[in-house]
């Protein structure tokens, strides 16, 4: 109901003052409402001071997103969307009245811990910390912790996210927005870094679709060349998302030398049509990308860049995962809509380590047509272990 349905059904009479506007701050609608429930808040209604909730999500062996076991990247960050649901209940959109809706704007992210596995539940605290005015453009301030409650009932610290930040906007506001206006030519970047060779040259430096998926699916020898042929003897070869979770259709560029600091590139584009499922109710009447898939589809070229680079040949069993105890930085700037047309991602390559454990960081922007629509400084990515037996308890 809280997604797509009367606000005041679920938060009070008080809250009939907003329920006929068309836009309003929602939770988003299946499949991306991730939050199974909300286990306690504690803020008062309609007050637009501080508060603090606590949300569960459960990763099961029918969860929609799963990936070889676990939930992807950019899922995990999604979960933690509840701050949508304490902003409203603080009465943001008695302020809106319908005219302004909610965006991020950014945050610094820290993994500190792998990604959760099946019959684990992502526990979330949120926060909201402040509120602000830019002339007449609100913004709010927050940040959130989550911790992963394994089946025996331990617990360990999985994500923490500091310095959020998110505004309500008009459509007009939103189409004037300049964008992300980083570029990599001002970029300080670190002069003792690693840079290490491929381990198997891949034969192409361009892959359409077909080549992508194929990867995709677990057949990398049909994507990077016969240098991967070793890859057809894995039992579960690392990989990226497939079927609707896969974000990139062309490489257009994978350059190991390449990019303005010389030490790799790589540029990915999709095209975005009306009826792509990321706008399925995110959100109603307002359909938008969330910026957590637009990460999702980095970490995806990220992924690509390191199997292209020859580093999962030896690697049977196998993943990809962000590194944790390092905190990055992410912004928001722009939108995905249904009237847009293509989004591209591209990677520029900072530092790549060949092993004992394979690591790429590099900074990842998305644009969407010609804006800059999102930036991550010096993202990592690792290649780990993951055994199919603890990966897949259900095979037990």
């Amino acid at each position: 109901i809280r997604a797509g349905g009367t606000i005041s059904a679920i938060f009070g009479p008080d809250f009939a003052q907003q329920d006929a506007h068309a836009v309003q701050v929602r939770m988003p609608e299946p499949p991306l409402l991730l939050a199974d429930r909300c286990t306690g808040i504690d803020a008062v209604p309609g007050s637009m001071g501080k508060g603090v909730c606590w949300t569960e999500t459960d990763v099961r062996a029918d969860s929609w997103y799963l990936h070889d076991g676990a939930m992807p990247t950019g899922i995990m960050v999604e979960s933690g969307q509840a701050d949508l649901f304490l902003i409203s209940y603080l009465g943001v959109d008695f302020l809106n009245r319908g005219e302004r809706a909610y965006r991020l704007l950014g945050c610094e992210m820290t993994w500190e811990g792998d990604l959760p596995a099946i019959g684990e539940t992502l526990a979330y605290e949120i926060h909201v910390d402040g509120h602000a005015a830019q002339g007449d453009v609100r913004l709010f301030f927050f940040h959130y912790d989550c911790h992963v409650r394994r089946a025996d009932g331990t617990t360990r610290p999985a994500l923490r996210v500091r310095g959020g930040q998110a505004g309500f906007f008009t459509e007009a506001e939103l189409a004037a927005s300049a964008g992300i206006l980083w570029r990599p030519e001002r970029q300080e970047i670190r002069t003792d870094a690693r840079v290490d060779p491929p381990a198997v040259p891949a034969s192409a430096r361009r892959f359409e679709r077909p080549a992508i998926e194929a990867f995709a699916a677990g057949r990398p020898w049909e994507c990077f060349g016969e240098g991967h042929a070793r890859t057809k003897t894995h039992t579960r070869t690392p990989r990226i998302q497939d079927g609707r979770m896969l974000f990139l259709d062309t490489v257009e560029v994978f350059d190991p030398a390449g990019g303005p600091w010389g030490r790799g590139y790589l540029k990915a584009g999709t095209p975005i049509t009306p009826d792509d499922w990321v706008f399925a109710g995110h959100f109603k009447n307002d359909p938008c990308m969330p910026g957590t898939l637009m990460l999702e589809g980095c970490v995806q070229a990220m992924a690509f860049y390191l199997a292209a680079m020859g580093y999962t040949v030896e690697r049977d069993g196998w993943r990809f995962r962000p590194v944790p105890d390092e905190t990055y930085s992410l912004r928001c700037r722009g939108q995905v809509i249904p009237s847009s047309r293509e989004l591209t991602y591209e990677v520029f390559v900072e530092e790549v380590h060949d092993g004992p454990t394979p690591r790429l960081y590099a900074d990842l922007l998305c644009t969407v047509d010609v804006p800059g629509a999102f930036h991550a400084r010096r993202f990592g990515l690792e290649l780990v272990p993951s055994w199919l037996l603890t990966s897949r308890p259900e095979l037990l």
